[in-house]
Formats: C-alpha cells, structure tokens, sequence
C-alpha cells in the first residue's frame, strides 16, 4: 500500500530521549491539528525534559501558526534552546505532500483537486 500524502512528524530529541508524533494522511495538515500534535508531544515528556526544550515548543509552535500557505515537502527544522547543546532539540519534518494549512486552503485544494 503506497504512503499517504501527506506526512510528517514532530520530534523531540536529546539527552536520552527520542520521542515523536508523527502524521500520514489523505489530506494536508492543518495548523489547528498540528498545534494539536505538537501538544502531544509535549504531554508525553517529562517536565524537566519540557523544561529543557521550553524555547523549542514556542518556536516550532511560531513555525506552524506563521505557515502563510502551508508548507510543502520536503522541509525539516530543528528548534534549540541553547545553541551549545544542539543534541536537545524539537524537530519539525514535513516529509511529504503539504502542512500547516488552514481550513479554506484545503477547501481550494480539494476543488482544485476534482476539476483535474
């Protein structure tokens, strides 16, 4: 079975840990539900490793929000809060089809999509 579209994932990196939330799916992400995902990836950390990547949540959070349009693929960015320790980090990976789109965007799309 081929992927989806449109994929990505959020990672959150560094000093023992490696988690993610990751999406695969028809449609493009919109920002709403990637601000969703990045909040459960969040959930998942302790505090103190939240605690660590508290500038790298707000500026992948920044990212998403500041999307004018989307994203398209392939786009990956890391996010530090202390350039001297570049392990500890949040990641951001468009790895396919488009993200952090709103509502109307995707509407146009899937029009677009059916005049085709």
């Amino acid at each position: 079975m081929p992927p989806k579209a449109h994929r990505g994932r959020f990672q959150a990196q560094g000093d023992g840990l490696e988690e993610s939330e990751s999406w695969s799916q028809d449609e493009p992400l919109t920002k709403s539900n990637a601000l969703e995902l990045l909040g459960k990836l969040k959930g998942k950390l302790k505090p103190a490793d939240v605690e660590k990547r508290k500038k790298s949540f707000e500026k992948a959070k920044r990212m998403i929000e500041d999307a004018e349009g989307g994203i398209d693929a392939v786009k990956k960015r890391s996010f530090y809060d202390d350039r001297k320790r570049r392990d500890i980090r949040v990641d951001v990976e468009i790895l396919g089809g488009k993200a952090f789109v709103t509502i109307i965007i995707i509407i146009i799309l899937l029009a677009a999509w059916k005049i085709l």
